[in-house]
């Protein structure tokens, strides 16, 4: 985060209030500022005089600047980080919007490509920028349940669960004799056994459940376990983004050059994932929380290019277990007191449909997924 300016001390209440008109009439329209404007619209009981050494006051202590001699004023990053955290309203989504977007995520919630997509898309027409969410991921998934199927003689699938709803099938060579009833008891001995367990703590466990009382139908299933759930881990985390219309509409990314960049950006899920490297590695200022909206603008962000760009992010899911990103990025000039509660509540609504919704019906899915094979 960037720190305060130095001489950062408490605005008196006329001060904040002109700050609070500026941002606000800057978000909203575009353009500089002036003190004749701020007394035309929004009055504080003054003369233009006294609203114009006011501003001298206020881009003295670095929360606004002039752009042109002749301008007006518009926020700076330090303008932005004050309104953020003691200045700003927030505008929170009516009952009946948040009942209507609940609902849609329910219908979809065993359907994780369209799960992750509403979300996207649903904070996308909701802040009018570019959101994007990653799939929950794990760097230690834990297994959830474990099925076999004999698909012929010396041919069998294995589906493998995991407690962030992944679903992973293989087909496997099977050894000779094998058939569908030992391939069932052998695994429902070993569901107990590995539920909740991760790649390495199943690995550890191999060498005995090759001796009675498991035996080696087990030993087998827990390699096919251990070989799936370690690509799984290797894998990183899918990203889904919707907005780039919205985005690129702005004035800011009128040049071609920052509209590159931002299209790049959207359409390398490598450079999202480095975007989101400092809240999964914790080099934020303060701890990262499920739900924790953290907010990062203008040059506080790590890219150059990104230097006049907004990023509002949260995590979503179980620490420990399995994490997501769910954000929207856009102008400094940013519809703040709508953004940071709208991705607050999609996050902790995704939290929410990954805990319930997955796991109650995981046995539904499981069945459904191997009928479709």
């Amino acid at each position: 985060m960037e720190s305060r300016p130095a001489s950062d001390l408490d605005l008196t209440d006329r001060q904040a209030r002109i700050l609070r008109a500026v941002v606000e009439h800057y978000v909203r329209h575009a353009v500089p500022v002036s003190s004749e404007t701020l007394v035309r619209e929004h009055g504080f009981g003054v003369s233009s005089a006294t609203v114009r050494n006011e501003l001298a006051e206020l881009e003295s202590r670095g929360y606004i600047c002039q752009p042109h001699t002749s301008a007006g004023r518009i926020p700076s990053d330090a303008g932005y980080r004050y309104f953020v955290e003691r200045l700003m309203a927030e505008r929170h989504l009516s009952r009946a919007e948040r009942h209507t977007i609940r609902h849609q995520f329910h219908q979809v919630a065993l359907v994780r490509e369209e799960w992750l997509q509403l979300a996207a898309a649903t904070l996308s027409r909701g802040v009018q920028a570019a959101a994007i969410v990653t799939a929950p991921h794990s760097s230690q998934s834990r297994l959830k349940h474990v099925e076999t199927v004999q698909m012929q003689d010396r041919l069998g699938l294995v589906i493998v669960v995991l407690l962030d709803g992944t679903v992973k099938q293989q087909l496997v060579a099977l050894p000779d004799g094998v058939t569908q009833a030992r391939l069932s008891a052998a695994t429902a001995r070993l569901n107990p056994v590995l539920a909740g367990r991760t790649r390495e703590e199943v690995e550890a466990r191999l060498a005995s459940l090759a001796e009675p009382p498991a035996g080696p139908d087990e030993a087998f299933i827990a390699a096919q376990v251990v070989s799936i759930v370690k690509e799984i881990d290797s894998r990183a985390a899918n990203v889904y983004h919707a907005g780039l219309v919205e985005l690129l509409d702005q004035p800011e990314f009128a040049r071609s050059d920052r509209a590159r960049a931002i299209v790049e950006l959207l359409e390398r899920p490598q450079a999202l994932r480095e975007l989101l490297n400092p809240l999964e590695t914790g080099a934020f200022a303060t701890p990262v929380k499920v739900g924790t909206v953290h907010v990062v603008i203008g040059r506080e962000n790590r890219w150059e290019w990104m230097r006049e760009c907004t990023l509002v992010v949260a995590n979503y899911g179980t620490a420990g277990e399995a994490v997501g990103f769910v954000g929207v990025l856009g102008p400094s000039r940013f519809p703040y007191a709508v953004a940071v509660p709208a991705v607050r509540f999609v996050a902790d609504l995704m939290t929410e449909v990954l805990h319930h919704d997955w796991g109650a019906a995981s046995g539904a899915r499981l069945t459904e997924e191997v009928g479709r094979d």
